[in-house]
């Protein structure tokens, strides 16, 4: 086939290129184009399955600030004095630790100085010196809240990556984070900015965290840093101090694991889990120290609204033994995170939901192995998609990609649902099925090219059963040649010069003679599976077991050639006609044909540029030299040795020659075709087949005498053919004046054929 050789290597090339660049991207994760597909399969898991509720309910209670609060109390930032009574209403409603998750990093507005300085100098008052007075003996709110956080079980937070108001100060860690197995600070997340608490918050509170960092617009949060990095220094996070302190710890470890010889297979080099220090909690976590949070439905979710808690509502429910975590969603949008399960929260319920998803132990982890299982996994399932997808239909293929895709996506949906392994079968899937129409295009695009082939080599040689044959078996036809067993007809019209010379002038009738001959000739070779190989001037080349495998293919070419020789009698009448149109005689045509079998070359020939398929060997050559050759010996149908050995006793044949040739010197057996197995049986045939015995008896053995009175008894009987029998009395004369020789077979030498 035309096939170009840049073709053929795209063909092979982009399906491999597509499953290269699959492990290239699950390496590598080039710009996060990796993640990005992960984080939407482990986002429909936790919205198909979230993480359910403790038997006890939500350990921890989410206190907002927000629209509400704002409505009745003022916007945030509140007063001390209302932050104070918040403070105490929660640590009165039972709440064991309080976790303010927004930073106290300006001074309270209502304290006396600040009034001072809003009001500038009050001499010009009369009554100024009063004033001050009264105002020196307002409360110290600053004070009274260090003392409220002094005596409670506080954690206050900083947050990492916000700008600082004012000058920045290292925020001051109230426990150690230790690195085991080898230095933390290199997997954890760094920061140069962050925004923390007065110094006086700070020196009082018991616990000090990083909440979570400022929000990427269009993001979800899918993980809480629970240690981060702010120049060089450990702090823990928020949420790990509220734990270390409801539990009485006393400082963290942070559990790094990195393999001895820098790789295996079931260790990705990072954090593993960070563990509080007397208290029992080791909290697993990324190689980058973050939890990847797993969230619950609403029922997970307690949540009062501060306003509520400050007038004491009857709807406010015990804190008893709880944590409570008070934070600000009243400033915006801005102060929501989006999440996985489609719920945008703040950061204080999101911390809220941490500290309960780690008392659960209720993990979300990515086992060391589960990368290379992956990767394991879209090479060799992409090999086989690529195979299968080259080799199949594409029906069928495309169920084998999809049954793959399909035992990813099951494995990895049953990992998270019992053991909440998070293992990625979507690029996985984007790569088997990219790789799939890939291949499947490639294809597509070679088989229309081979289509088309098909279709310009065949569409006008084959019937449209065998075109439709070589459409469903195209590998059939070898881009290199091929020896087959084959049976070549060669048939022509005998007469046709002489008539040929009416027509010269009248260049359609001319052609509409041709034409009349070559499409029943055509048909009949087509009906029997038979190839028409091509057609030069008034004569017609087929070929039969090729290019497809056709049975018994010797017999169908004989019978092809008898049912020419009875089509015949059509044209001839059209002649007739035609002739008594143009007053002129009628001059009959009859056919020649030869039929050979044997061995011969098949496949595409020619230009590299146009292939031709083709028939080439030793029975198309033969059955053209009979065909040239059958005018002299009468008959119409010659068949060589080969198609006689193949069909045997089956068809009228009767010897005619012993031809010679420089492949074949010591001669091969040609007959000729008078009829079918009926006239195979008839005695009047049987009778002329012993006396042609003895003619070729008698010339063999070079009794010439002999051989002209067989002849003569020939000439008498029913059947025989003058032409042949002059022929061979021509030839006799001829050996009689020159003798063939003592070695002589009886073979007349052909010439090369």
């Amino acid at each position: 086939m035309n096939t170009t050789p840049v073709f053929r290597r795209l063909s092979a090339i982009l399906p491999g290129l597509v499953l290269v660049l699959g492990l290239a991207m699950s390496i590598y994760d080039y710009q996060g184009l990796a993640t990005a597909l992960k984080n939407q399969v482990f986002d429909l898991y936790q919205r198909i399955e979230p993480r359910q509720v403790g038997k006890n309910g939500p350990a921890t209670v989410y206190i907002d600030i927000g629209t509400a609060s704002a409505e009745q109390l003022g916007a945030w930032p509140w007063p001390r004095k209302r932050l104070i009574d918040l403070v105490t209403a929660v640590k009165d409603a039972g709440a064991t630790t309080i976790l303010l998750d927004m930073p106290i990093a300006e001074t309270d507005q209502t304290a006396q100085a600040e009034l001072l300085k809003l009001w500038g100098s009050l001499d010009h008052i009369p009554s100024a010196y009063g004033l001050q007075l009264g105002l020196s003996e307002l409360p110290d709110y600053e004070r009274d809240f260090a003392d409220l956080l002094t005596s409670t079980q506080s954690v206050i937070s900083f947050v990492p990556g916000k700008q600082a108001i004012g000058t920045p100060v290292t925020p001051q860690p109230k426990s150690s984070v230790t690195s085991s197995g080898s230095d933390a600070r290199h997997y954890t997340q760094s920061f140069k900015d962050w925004r923390g608490n007065l110094a006086s918050v700070e020196a009082a509170a018991q616990g000090n965290g990083a909440s979570l960092y400022d929000r990427v617009a269009g993001s979800a949060v899918r993980g809480l840093p629970l240690v981060v990095n702010l120049n060089g220094q450990l702090y823990p996070s928020n949420v790990l101090e509220a734990l270390r302190l409801n539990r009485n710890g006393t400082g963290y470890s942070a559990n790094v694991v990195q393999p001895e010889s820098g790789f295996a297979l079931d260790q990705v080099p990072g954090l593993d889990s960070i563990s509080i220090e007397d208290t029992g909690l080791s909290v697993l976590t990324r190689p980058d120290g973050c939890l990847k949070l797993y969230f619950g439905g609403p029922e997970t979710r307690l949540e009062i609204s501060a306003v509520d808690l400050l007038n004491r509502a009857a709807s406010v429910p015990s804190l008893d033994g709880k944590i409570a975590v008070i934070g600000v969603s009243a400033n915006g949008s801005e102060r929501f995170y989006d999440t996985p399960v489609g719920v945008s929260l703040p950061s204080g319920a999101i911390a809220a939901n941490a500290i309960d998803q780690i008392l659960q132990g209720s993990y979300l982890v990515t086992p060391g192995w589960a990368p290379l299982a992956e990767q394991l996994y879209l090479f060799v399932g992409g090999m086989l998609v690529i195979l299968v997808v080259g080799r199949y239909r594409f029906r069928w293929s495309i169920i084998f990609t999809l049954t793959l895709i399909g035992g990813a996506a099951y494995a990895s949906w049953w990992s998270f649902d019992t053991h909440r392994w998070l293992i990625d079968p979507s690029l996985i899937a984007v790569t088997f099925l990219v790789a799939s129409f890939t291949c499947a295009l490639m294809r597509r695009l070679h088989t229309e090219d081979r289509t088309r082939f098909i279709d310009g080599q065949f569409a006008r040689r084959l019937s449209s059963s065998g075109l439709a044959k070589m459409h469903a078996r195209p590998h059939l036809i070898q881009a290199e040649g091929q020896l087959r067993p084959v049976s070549s007809l060669v048939v022509g019209l005998r007469g046709f010069n002489i008539i040929a010379d009416r027509y010269l002038e009248d260049p359609k009738a001319y052609a509409d003679i041709l034409n009349r001959f070559f499409s029943p000739m055509t048909k009949i070779v087509q009906d029997r599976n038979g190839m028409v190989d091509r057609t030069v001037g008034d004569t017609l080349y087929a070929v039969w077991n090729a290019p497809y495998d056709v049975s018994d293919h010797a017999s169908k070419a004989c019978d092809a050639a008898l049912r020419m020789v009875e089509n015949l009698e059509a044209l001839n009448e059209f002649l007739e006609t035609d002739a008594l149109r143009q007053h002129l005689s009628h001059v009959p045509l009859s056919l020649s044909i030869g039929i050979d079998s044997g061995t011969a070359i098949t496949g595409n020939m020619g230009a590299i540029l146009r292939f031709d398929y083709g028939v080439l060997g030793e029975p198309v050559s033969t059955a053209a030299y009979l065909q040239r050759n059958a005018r002299n010996y009468g008959p119409a149908i010659i068949v060589g040795e080969g198609t006689q050995r193949v069909i045997g006793d089956r068809y009228a044949l009767l010897e005619i020659d012993l031809i010679s040739t420089p492949r074949h010197p010591e001669g091969r057996r040609v007959y000729a075709l008078l009829g079918d197995p009926i006239m195979r049986a008839n005695p009047k045939f049987r009778a002329l087949q012993e006396a042609h015995a003895l003619i070729f008896s008698a010339y063999r053995q070079q009794r010439w005498t002999e051989a002209r009175a067989a002849i003569a008894q020939c000439r008498k009987l029913n059947g025989a053919i003058p032409t042949l029998y002059d022929f061979y009395d021509a030839r006799i004369s001829q050996y009689e004046t020159v003798a063939p020789g003592d070695h002589w077979n009886g073979s007349w030498f052909a010439g090369r054929i």
